[in-house]
């Protein structure tokens, strides 16, 4: 998923063709994303794991036997590999955050969710360092924030299929670990087996029950918004384009988000606590729209890497707040289809800065700032939101 954005980028020079391929792919996330939520509240969330890496496996490993057999790929076969991993997103991560909370003590929510965001950002760190090394090779010289440094052996750079490779066999390490997990619910899931129509009603009415969950749910998830646009369209013009580098520092800006990430993945609960989590998002989120005027303000590359680092840290701290907060105020049983919807929603703003951010103006040289102006605004909304609800969410009743 990193390699792919550089791909269209940098090597065939197509971003307004990824461009329009991300806004379908994105535009069939919203029937899909409805959908993976009833699954995760109806069927065992661990055989949903076990499917969904069976499904990334042969997918990408079809793929990968093509680029093989040609010697390269055509760009709509790197496309459906995005496509591919985009929608497993869809339904891995409602899934897991319902899984942690169906076998976790309440008591143990804040910890859970820091672990989770740990280990994903660690695992993400080691991908942002992989793919610095294999979409350009490395060696024997290579320079870092001015400095050069010389090394004793060389790595190629690798074909894009040779990585997807890789990717194919993470899916059969995963399944192979999630076959032998073994756990018990701590909390009863009332599994609906109603039609799909009626479960996604369902899912909608507790939503329009609880009007100010709806509200916290998609305000404290604008920050993610501009994460997920920035890092998969904006990141690697802005690299290429306005910074003037190449794939390893784009892959390093990623590496640096992941950074940051994990050291707020063990700061976060020390230091905002549960009590104070809708004021942390706010703060964090303000600090956000900060870091993107920063890089539209300068072209500067360790500047691109320290903005890197504080937005992936103010996510990490943000999500591990928003999840704590949905895990005590929305039941299991609907959490899944709650997550869904909050995530179409999402999609569906997603969708309307794609368009709008596919526009030429918005890709040349100098003004993709104006991208990065837009990301700041709506950190900024999402603050505004939440301050002015503030006082109602903290009275939000838990859930028994």
């Amino acid at each position: 998923m990193l390699a792919i954005p550089w791909y269209f980028t940098a090597v065939i020079h197509q971003e307004t063709l990824f461009g329009q391929a991300y806004f379908v792919i994105t535009s069939i996330s919203l029937v899909w994303g409805l959908y993976a939520g009833t699954l995760v509240d109806r069927y065992s969330r661990k055989r949903i794991f076990l499917v969904i890496n069976l499904v990334g496996l042969c997918v990408l490993g079809a793929i990968v036997v093509s680029g093989f057999a040609r010697g390269s790929l055509p760009w709509y076969l790197v496309a459906l590999a995005f496509a591919n991993t985009m929608f497993i997103y869809n339904i891995h991560f409602p899934n897991l955050y319902a899984y942690a909370q169906e076998i976790t003590p309440s008591e143990d929510y804040p910890r859970i969710t820091s672990l989770l965001e740990i280990q994903g950002q660690l695992t993400f760190a080691i991908a942002g360092g992989l793919a610095a090394i294999l979409l350009k090779g490395l060696g024997p010289h290579i320079h870092f924030a001015g400095l050069e440094f010389n090394l004793p052996f060389t790595i190629r750079a690798w074909k894009i299929y040779e990585i997807f490779a890789v990717d194919a066999a993470t899916y059969l390490i995963a399944f192979l670990i999630i076959y032998r997990i073994q756990s018990l619910p701590v909390v009863k899931k009332n599994i609906d087996v109603s039609s799909l129509k009626e479960r996604v009603k369902t899912g909608f009415a507790f939503l329009s029950k609880h009007q100010l969950l709806f509200i916290f749910g998609n305000a404290s998830l604008l920050v993610f918004l501009t994460i997920i646009v920035f890092g998969t369209y904006i990141q690697p013009v802005y690299v290429d384009s306005f910074l003037h580098r190449g794939g390893s520092t784009y892959a390093l800006g990623d590496m640096s988000f992941s950074i940051g990430a994990l050291i707020a993945g063990f700061l976060t609960t020390r230091i905002f606590g549960e009590k104070k989590a809708v004021l942390g998002i706010i703060g964090l989120s303000a600090i956000a729209a900060g870091m993107y005027l920063c890089m539209a303000l300068s072209a500067i590359t360790i500047l691109f890497f320290l903005a890197n680092f504080i937005i992936g840290a103010c996510n990490a701290a943000i999500r591990i707040q928003r999840i704590t907060y949905l895990f005590r105020h929305i039941p299991n049983h609907v959490i899944g289809r709650a997550n869904s919807i909050f995530f179409v929603i999402n999609v569906l703003f997603r969708m309307c800065l794609i368009g709008v951010l596919t526009l030429p103006l918005f890709h040349n040289g100098t003004s993709i700032i104006y991208s990065l102006a837009i990301m700041s605004a709506i950190c900024l909304v999402g603050a505004a939101i939440l301050i002015f609800k503030y006082k109602a969410l903290m009275k939000q009743p838990e859930i028994a």
